[in-house]
């Protein structure tokens, strides 16, 4: 009852969102802009973002790899994607990760493995995030207004910092582990403890994490020419700089699980951070990157239809 209740928010929320989006500017304006796109600038940006989507699975890979999970590059690849085409429906990123976990668990007893996988794939995404956003006041210290980085720096860091100490520091370990101890029902404390010193393997393997940081990163780079490219075949005012300074933060904020699939949320945030030059610009832009999004994840719902997979539950 509570997801159902939890869902009609979030398609209220990204309703009423649009409804104010387009009592400010002209929704057919945007239309145009779109329809009269350069159409070889936008494959070139649906191949970036194509590429971003093998790098995030390659990532992954890397740290199934290390836990001994027999997964080749391109299976992961195919996981991935299977996994993204169900995230249009699915209720949030939560929904996609357990699509990827079915594909890859082989038994009951690596279900934890699997889990520390994912967790640590999305952790170390974001805080390839958190270095680039946090980095860019430093670099563009005379371009922007800081105020929008610093919360998201400050916090990242942080939520990072406890992170590795939760899982390198053998005190903390220890401390935690004995207070997951006395948590008896369900012997939900013996699955944390499960999930908990799985997450340590990460300790073993120093070179894959500094190695998967920088392909995070490089995800970024890739999130603003995927970007960059729409602003070409639209014509549109938006500069590069712009780009690379607010796309990261753009995806951020688009995470953030008030909206369906980061509709309405996304586009506010395109028009708040790009409202300098014309809005309508701003807002195709946003659809434009959307939908381009949206057409990728199908080529996971093909790999699906071949695929066909049985998964117990």
């Amino acid at each position: 009852m509570k997801k159902i209740v939890f869902t009609i928010l979030r398609v209220i929320i990204t309703a009423g969102i649009f409804l104010f989006i387009f009592s400010k500017l002209s929704f057919n304006e945007s239309i145009n802009i779109i329809k009269e796109s350069n159409l070889i600038y936008l494959l070139v940006s649906f191949l970036c973002m194509l590429i971003l989507s093998f790098i995030i699975a390659l990532r992954w890979h890397q740290i199934l790899k290390a836990y001994n999970f027999k997964a080749g590059i391109f299976k992961t690849f195919r996981v991935y994607m299977i996994a993204f085409f169900f995230n249009n429906f699915l209720p949030s990123t939560v929904g996609m990760d357990t699509v990827r976990g079915m594909y890859i668990v082989n038994n009951k007893k690596r279900i934890a493995d699997v889990i520390s996988t994912i967790i640590l794939e999305r952790w170390i995404g974001l805080l390839g995030i958190i270095i680039y956003v946090s980095l860019i006041p430093i670099l563009f210290y005379s371009q922007i207004e800081i105020k929008y980085f610093l919360y998201v720096s400050v916090a990242g860091i942080i939520s990072s910092l406890m992170f590795v100490i939760a899982v390198w520091n053998a005190k903390v370990y220890e401390f935690f582990s004995k207070l997951f101890e006395k948590i008896k029902w369900l012997n939900l404390g013996n699955k944390i403890n499960s999930l908990y010193n799985s997450l340590r393997l990460i300790r073993n393997h120093p070179h894959l994490f500094l190695v998967n940081l920088i392909l995070s990163i490089l995800i970024q780079v890739l999130f603003v020419f995927s970007n960059y490219f729409i602003v070409l075949a639209q014509s549109s005012e938006i500069s590069l700089l712009s780009l690379i300074i607010y796309v990261p933060l753009i995806s951020v904020i688009s995470m953030i699980p008030i909206t369906i699939n980061g509709l309405g949320l996304r586009e506010w945030a395109y028009i708040t951070f790009f409202g300098l030059v014309i809005k309508e610009q701003a807002l195709s832009l946003a659809l434009t990157f959307f939908i381009l999004i949206t057409l990728m994840s199908l080529i996971g719902g093909v790999i699906f239809i071949f695929e066909r997979k049985k998964i117990k539950e």
